[in-house]
């Protein structure tokens, strides 16, 4: 059964976070950097992930890899949020929106972070190929309260503009 993004849209239950900048994504660690997305404990919601999308700005220095990471298992612990992306509903109509879920582009995450999906890679420095991030999730991962998630690279740092786009629902 598909999801009916639109439906849920015009609800105001679909949401958007991006970089404005270039950001440096993280390696698997707590002290993370780039793109996290975070359903708080007690938050009420689930936080299904549609999409994610971003692009490469600088020629990696070697072969990198970018992933989605998690937190390993829910916690009542907060995460610490220390720069808070802007999030805006799906309806577009100039508001930050309503979103429970908190996008950072920098935050400490609680319980060091597994990979559970791969999204991209450039296979050497020069390789300029491939580096635009188009990844439709669908809803196949579900960030239950307690917990988050990072884009995360693995090999080489990777500096590029990255973005979510997720949907809540009542837990």
């Amino acid at each position: 059964m598909a999801l009916d993004i639109f439906e849920y849209a015009k609800q105001g239950k679909v949401f958007h976070a991006s970089n404005s900048a270039n950001a440096t994504l993280s390696a698997l660690s707590t002290t993370a950097t780039g793109l996290i997305l975070t359903n708080t404990y007690g938050s009420g919601i689930n936080v299904a992930v549609l999409h994610v999308g971003g692009a490469y700005n600088t020629a990696p220095a070697a072969a990198s890899e970018v992933g989605i990471a998690m937190s390993p298992a829910i916690s009542q612990t907060d995460v610490t949020h220390t720069t808070a992306l802007t999030v805006r509903s799906a309806f577009l109509d100039g508001t930050a929106g309503k979103a429970l879920a908190l996008a950072d582009s920098a935050a400490t995450t609680v319980g060091t972070p597994v990979f559970v999906r791969m999204m991209m890679g450039v296979n050497a420095a020069t390789t300029a190929l491939f580096s635009f991030l188009d990844t439709h999730i669908d809803g196949a991962l579900i960030l239950p309260q307690g917990t988050s998630i990072q884009l995360a690279y693995v090999t080489t740092a990777v500096v590029g503009v990255f973005s979510i786009t997720w949907l809540e629902y009542k837990a």
